[in-house]
């Protein structure tokens, strides 16, 4: 799979999102094998909601792991 070549780049889009088809079992199995994650949805919108969402998951990861190291920008009123 092509999309595992980003897991040596940046994991988050080691992806593929696949818009109105189905997703054969080996396929699946292939890319929990390789660490891809798949995205599937009939409607466009909800697919890049999923993705949107992973990624968003992925940073708040990413701030807990270094909450102790680093100083995130906060918003002052």
């Amino acid at each position: 799979m092509k999309a595992s070549a980003m897991l040596e780049h940046d994991s988050q889009y080691a992806t593929i999102l696949a818009f109105d088809v189905k997703i054969e079992r080996d396929a699946q199995e292939m890319a929990d094998q390789l660490g891809v994650k798949i995205f599937a949805a009939d409607i466009i919108y909800h697919l890049f909601d999923k993705f949107t969402a992973y990624r968003e998951e992925l940073k708040q990861k990413k701030r807990e792991e270094f909450k102790h190291i680093a100083v995130f920008p906060c918003k002052l009123k």
